[in-house]
């Protein structure tokens, strides 16, 4: 008569520690891999957002210098104002300021549709300050285009092709024949920004020093 056998199947200690091993490594991989996954997001995120204030900034001063007009305009004291200033008095921080064509008025209100506009550096932000009218009015608040600005300044290109540092107001009707402007954001290589000012028809000034027959 035979005793029929009795086979019992489980896991030895060391299988256990291998598999527990193995867990703890596909876990930490798979923790690596969702927080790799998060950083790479956070940082495109980050990057989309300071293109659009970029490509904001640009936008605004492509639109805003295109449409430049020679429109002096007086200040609230009466005081006449260059049609193309380089500062101002009234705004601290005032990189540039003109008078824009094109200004929408989709209410209908009693307003021209020229607007008066500068830039401005205030607090580390690029901001655009506009005026409610031309002439004796008080700036409305400015709108922030670009942070962390830890620089900004100005060219200008006059009549005679030649790049200036400083904007004379010695005629108040000149306009630039266009404006660069290179700022540098925190933590980032200088960036120059070139822009055409007005409708580029403006017939150049005359050379006087060249003599004329006749």
């Amino acid at each position: 008569m035979t005793k029929a056998g009795h086979s019992e199947a489980g896991f030895t200690l060391i299988e256990m520690l291998v598999a527990l091993a193995i867990f703890a490594l596909i876990s930490v991989a798979g923790v690596m891999l969702l927080r790799s996954g998060s950083d790479t997001q956070i940082a495109v995120k980050k990057r989309l957002e300071e293109m659009s204030l970029s490509h904001r900034l640009s936008n605004s001063l492509e639109g805003d210098l295109a449409q430049a007009m020679v429109r002096p305009v007086r200040d609230q004291s009466g005081q006449p104002i260059p049609a193309f200033t380089q500062g101002d008095a009234e705004v601290p921080g005032a990189l540039f300021g003109f008078v824009r064509a094109g200004w929408s008025n989709f209410d209908g209100a009693p307003r021209s549709g020229l607007q008066r506009v500068a830039y401005i550096l205030e607090d580390g932000a690029l901001k655009r300050l506009s005026w409610p009218m031309l002439d004796g009015a008080k700036p409305s608040d400015a709108a922030i285009l670009l942070e962390n600005v830890v620089s900004a300044q100005a060219e200008y290109r006059d009549d005679k092709g030649e790049w200036r540092d400083d904007w004379t107001a010695a005629d108040a009707q000149a306009l630039p024949r266009a404006v660069a402007l290179r700022v540098t954001v925190n933590g980032k290589p200088e960036q120059r920004m070139l822009f055409l000012v007005g409708a580029q028809t403006r017939v150049p000034a005359p050379n006087f020093e060249e003599g004329a027959d006749g």
